[in-house]
């Protein structure tokens, strides 16, 4: 194990259970001077304004300044790496002058611009040693999470529909695990699938760049809670019918990039998919300190902010519906505070958890509890999802899929929570879809939305509440659209109410 590993997993706050792409990364601050022959990347957020037709209108007029700033990227000493600049007016550029950052820092189009840190995925309640024993036999029956949102009872209404795509922006996932099979045929499209890591010998990445073969295990155990298929094998995901694209931003050291991020989620929408899944937080290193908020008044985070912000309101332009995980820190997120107990400005977010336009999800155990773990906070929390409460490999209290190889482990997280949501987002795509003139399944977003929070189970304090946000995603309510008043009075009380 890396001593940096080894530090971050030391000054976790919550010790026995680590978030699911737990996030760590380099010095953060005013953006380091690169030295010369050192490339770095950067992501560069330019002004400008949406045009009607939805494009980004980069300086208020696209044709008149693309070129000029393609030029001035190219003086500053700069190579551009990806171009997001006509659909959310971005670019991922490579350099290594040292002078890149202050030079292009006073071009005039130029809003925004941070060095590309990179953070720590860290497998989700893992501890250091062996790992988690797999589970060999068909197990739908110790799917507790699963029976907990009704997806059984739901299938006999809707399983998914294969022009639903979902993708899951992660370390990849095993296209080959007999899981997502019927017979031969596979619901993972890698022919879709995207590699968005800049891998060695052009990019710090260390793995393999297909997006079907998963650089860690987390990628597929999300994904095989979205849509494990009902073959006879295994376990059955929440949407076993819908087609997965994986979309690849993590690598096999956990590390993943802020430009790989953004570039996910704008591929994401480039494609229309309909639903994409997001268990991970954008993070910093400060002094090698895992931090989990990005603030507005550091220069290089609001760069980060502003350009996942850019990629998710473009994202949902094209009919995605983003979700993400709130992260495993039992943080109020209204009301965050750092490691010495000392308030933590409300200008610092979880990115993309609480970013505009995103359903943001909690974690539940067995019994409906929040997992101690959780992150919650009223505005953040929209909806609660079961992701385990318990110890690694206590199927009982974890939650059960898919890993690469064929095999099966159980865990949890906010991570394992998210994907169940994406899933039942996924059911009512399906449901209440139509097939549009290009062969789309078209829904519009909000009512997506509107659908997967209303047809919610309330538990604990009645109404939304900072804790479970709109209740218990409920897999049967939802694809019958049940808006009809539900409320669990067996599901404990949050802790936090009793503050």
């Amino acid at each position: 194990m890396s001593q940096r590993l080894t530090l971050a997993r030391a000054r976790r706050r919550v010790a026995s259970t680590v978030l699911g792409l737990t996030l760590i990364g380099t010095m953060m601050g005013t953006p380091a001077i690169a030295a010369e022959s050192a490339t770095q990347r950067y992501l560069v957020v330019f002004s400008g304004t949406y045009a009607l037709d939805g494009s980004y209108a980069l300086g208020g007029n696209y044709a008149l300044n693309h070129s000029a700033a393609l030029e001035a990227v190219r003086a500053a000493g700069g190579t551009v790496a990806t171009d997001l600049s006509k659909q959310i007016g971005v670019m991922v550029v490579e350099s290594s002058s040292a002078q890149f950052y202050a030079l292009l820092k006073n071009y005039a189009l130029v809003e925004e611009i941070g060095q590309d840190w990179r953070w720590q995925g860290i497998p989700t309640d893992v501890p250091a040693g062996p790992a988690p024993e797999p589970v060999d036999d068909p197990a739908e029956a110790l799917q507790w999470d699963m029976q907990q949102i009704r997806t059984d009872q739901a299938h006999d209404v809707q399983g998914g529909r294969t022009e639903v795509q979902v993708g899951v922006l992660d370390s990849g996932i095993d296209g080959n695990h007999v899981d997502f099979k019927n017979g031969t045929l596979s619901n993972v499209d890698c022919s879709k699938g995207h590699n968005s890591v800049a891998f060695l010998p052009d990019g710090p990445g260390v793995g393999i760049a297909d997006p079907c073969i998963d650089n860690q295990f987390h990628g597929t155990h999300v994904a095989g809670t979205i849509a494990a298929r009902a073959n006879g094998v295994g376990v059955v995901g929440v949407a076993p019918n819908v087609t997965l694209i994986p979309v690849k931003v993590c690598d096999t050291s956990g590390y993943c990039y802020a430009s790989a991020v953004v570039d996910g989620i704008t591929y994401a929408g480039d494609q229309q998919f309909e639903v994409i899944n997001m268990s991970f937080f954008v993070d910093n290193d400060v002094f090698q300190e895992s931090t989990e908020f990005k603030c507005s008044s550091d220069p290089t985070q609001r760069a980060f902010r502003r350009a996942v912000e850019r990629a998710l309101q473009y994202a949902r332009s094209q009919g995605v519906v983003p979700v993400a995980a709130l992260g495993n820190s039992d943080q109020d997120l209204a009301h965050p505070v750092d490691d010495t107990g000392q308030p933590i400005s409300n200008e610092c977010e979880v990115v993309p958890a609480e970013s505009s336009g995103v359903i943001g999800t909690m974690s539940l155990g067995s019994r409906s509890e929040k997992a101690g773990y959780s992150n919650y906070g009223t505005g953040a929390t929209d909806v609660a999802a079961p992701g385990g409460n318990g110890t690694t490999g206590d199927c009982r209290r974890t939650i059960l899929s898919t890993i690469p190889g064929g095999l099966y482990a159980c865990i949890q997280g906010t991570s394992m929570a998210s994907p169940h949501a994406a899933g039942v987002a996924a059911l009512i795509v399906s449901q209440f879809g139509s097939m549009g003139s290009d062969g789309d399944w078209k829904i519009p977003v909000t009512k997506v939305e509107s659908i997967l929070q209303s047809t919610a189970v309330d538990i604990g304090l009645r109404g939304y509440d900072e804790c479970f946000g709109n209740g218990r995603i409920d897999a049967l309510r939802a694809v019958t659209k049940d808006t009809s008043p539900a409320y669990d009075a067996t599901a404990p009380a949050c802790p936090e109410y009793a503050e």
